[in-house]
């Protein structure tokens, strides 16, 4: 079965990607000040455009699913004595696990609380401690799924674990009172109802952060709706499609994904083509940036050498840098200039752009 992976693609995500990096070496029209982007793009009427989104909104049921969700991250334990370990208690633990007669690494564990029929050891391992007495020791024949992606050189390994019970308790959701929402020590909430108003709170302003990101990609969607565009500059795709595939691959890396893999789940195409597909979707970017910047000029709107330099100072002392040169090190300027007017243009069309929730599915 093919992998599918999960990253970030909107626009904005990768207008950063495309800034957090060094100088690559490109030539010819590589910056948007190489060039005059309204040479390569003709604008539609962006003025008058429309677009549909439904308001950010928070209903009963979502609050109360996320109250439950925070009563069963804190569930109330109770001992219990007197039988067997059974599926759905939490069985307190010491295990070692062996190959060929010797202990192997992460196989060993003291007073490891383990909610047995959740899955999270190997394949009868959880099993097997059912039906033990508290006290008890006992030994688990067992194998390695094959493969086992977590080590593979124990793939497929046949193993024992030694394993001691040393007790079981059972848990519940915690019960919703005024005492458990003090003990969660939240910033003005002191009862049930300041908490309930407070999740709500939350879940609305984590929408309307959403609300944002997804008003971006529909404005940048109807407006490709009624551009023009002629090739784009080839030293500007060639610097992005770099970029990309830097950035890209160190992704892949943390994932443990081969990259053309990686890229292949993300934007489609096939593994061994990943560089292909990678400059298409650069070959988009500029596409976006230029149209972007076209509209910065008509608008005038600019990021000048002042603007530049004042947000990376501010960056560098937000980020504890101990001087605006360590900060910049690696730091390609021009493309994060590009970066602060994408932002700038993205902000005015959001700002002037006529949203109406008729319509929105």
């Amino acid at each position: 079965m093919k992998k599918r992976f999960c990253l970030a693609v909107s626009f904005t995500a990768i207008v950063l990607m495309m800034a957090a990096c060094g100088k690559k070496d490109t030539s010819g029209l590589v910056y948007l000040k190489d060039f005059n982007p309204s040479d390569y793009v003709t604008l539609g009427d962006y003025r008058n455009m429309e677009i549909h989104l439904e308001d950010p909104a928070v209903t009963d049921e979502e609050v109360e699913q996320s109250v439950e969700y925070i009563l069963n991250t804190r569930p109330v334990k109770t001992e219990v004595t007197g039988r067997p370990a059974q599926l759905g208690d939490v069985a307190n633990i010491d295990f070692e696990g062996k190959l060929d007669g010797v202990a192997f690494d992460g196989g060993t564990g003291t007073g490891y609380d383990l909610e047995l029929g959740s899955g999270s050891f190997i394949a009868g391992f959880e099993d097997g401690v059912v039906g033990m007495e508290i006290g008890e020791v006992k030994d688990l024949d067992l194998n390695f799924p094959d493969p086992y992606e977590r080590n593979p050189d124990l793939s497929g390994a046949a193993v024992v674990f030694t394993v001691t019970l040393n007790s079981l308790s059972t848990k519940e959701p915690a019960e919703l009172t005024d005492q458990f929402v003090e003990e969660l020590m939240i910033e003005g909430c002191s009862n049930v109802a300041e908490f309930r108003d407070y999740i709500r709170d939350s879940l609305l302003e984590s929408q309307k952060q959403q609300y944002q990101q997804k008003k971006e990609e529909v404005i940048l969607d109807e407006l490709e709706k009624i551009m023009t565009y002629k090739d784009m500059p080839e030293g500007m795709v060639d610097r992005m499609t770099e970029t990309m595939i830097d950035n890209i691959t160190s992704y892949a890396q943390m994932y443990g994904a081969d990259v053309g893999e990686y890229v292949a789940g993300v934007y489609g195409g096939t593994a061994e083509e990943y560089e292909e597909t990678l400059k298409g979707q650069a070959g988009l970017m500029a596409q976006r940036y230029v149209m972007l910047a076209a509209i910065a000029a008509k608008e005038n709107i600019a990021v000048s050498d002042e603007d530049l330099e004042k947000q990376i100072a501010e960056e560098a002392e937000e980020y504890g840098y101990e001087s605006v040169e360590e900060y910049t090190k690696n730091m390609d300027k021009e493309a994060y200039r590009e970066y602060l007017l994408m932002n700038e243009t993205l902000a005015f069309l959001g700002e002037n752009v006529k949203v109406t929730a008729e319509g929105a599915k």
